[in-house]
């Protein structure tokens, strides 16, 4: 008989009970991602298309996260309350497995708050009365990706590099469908559209219909924008952390990212457009994420996101 011993380092003894995907209690799937390097938040300032609240700097992320591999559905958004996301020229937004729209930032934390609750964790958002009163940092709970995080899981490449658009870095989508936009089966009801452009959606698709990223992560891109957790300011990066930026102190607004079902411009398409807000819209919904450990917990990062 022979008898073989692998020794695993502390590293990867320690990463060998974090599963790589959880499953949360509403069905979501949510994908492990150990960041590595940097990425970058905005563009340079003589890109195409650039718009003049994105700053030009890279965040570097050290803590690992789970994020949903898809958007939010109007299903799941109802496992906690009755809930409408509408319809716009006789287009519905609220089918099952489309993604959960004309929801605040506010309600969106409330619904990440429910589901921590539901599966007796610490709850990630301080809410009272319509307002935010604070997060904590320390929290495992569920909650929406900081600005970095997003823009890591969405821009990110193996060589270092960060994308520019999801299919390449030029300007137009491919033939084939990428992501959903505004295109040619939305031209009645939008004034601007991608004319030599069909995804086959109106409006907001069901989600997972359009190719994964590398992260396994679908509609990053498009379908629907989604809110993010930080505070909006128009000149991201000042006097940014060199890790792990979780974005301004305070605001009055939050942060949008990705485009979506309704937007077709050159900017929109960029993987580095920005928008803000904190009411609800009909193209603009939520993807879940949260932290693995709280911080401290855990030996040195190692390399790579597998």
């Amino acid at each position: 008989q022979q008898l073989a011993v692998t020794l695993l380092t502390h590293y990867q003894a320690f990463w060998a009970t974090r599963p790589s995907a959880i499953t949360a209690s509403n069905g979501s799937q949510l994908n492990l991602i150990k960041p590595t390097g940097s990425v970058a938040m905005g563009s340079p300032r003589r890109a195409p298309g650039r718009r003049a609240n994105e700053g030009d700097y890279r965040a570097r992320l050290t803590r690992p996260f789970y994020i949903a591999t898809t958007e939010l559905t109007n299903q799941q958004f109802r496992l906690w309350r009755e809930h409408n996301s509408g319809t716009i020229g006789g287009s519905p937004l609220g089918l099952d497995d489309q993604p959960v729209v004309n929801l605040s930032w506010y309600e969106a934390a409330e619904y990440c708050n429910w589901l921590s609750a539901e599966e007796g964790l610490q709850p990630f958002y301080q809410l009272s009365g319509g307002e935010l009163f604070g997060v904590d940092w320390d929290a495992t709970g569920y909650r929406l990706p900081t600005e970095a995080e997003w823009a890591y899981a969405a821009r990110s490449r193996p060589d270092g590099s960060s994308a520019i658009y999801s299919w390449a870095n030029q300007l137009y989508p491919p033939s084939s469908p990428a992501a959903n936009f505004a295109d040619r089966a939305a031209a009645a009801l939008l004034p601007f559209t991608l004319s030599h452009y069909r995804d086959g959606f109106a409006v907001s698709a069901p989600v997972a219909r359009f190719p994964s990223n590398r992260f396994g992560l679908f509609d990053l891109d498009g379908n629907v924008s989604e809110w993010v957790n930080d505070y909006y300011t128009s000149r991201p990066g000042a006097g940014a952390a060199d890790t792990d930026s979780y974005g301004p102190a305070s605001g009055e607004l939050f942060v949008q990212r990705g485009a979506s079902w309704s937007l077709a411009g050159r900017s929109e398409l960029r993987l580095a457009y920005r928008n803000s807000g904190r009411a609800a819209a009909i193209d603009v919904g939520l993807r879940l994420a949260r932290f693995v450990d709280r911080r401290g917990v855990g030996p040195a990062q190692g390399s790579g996101n597998e």
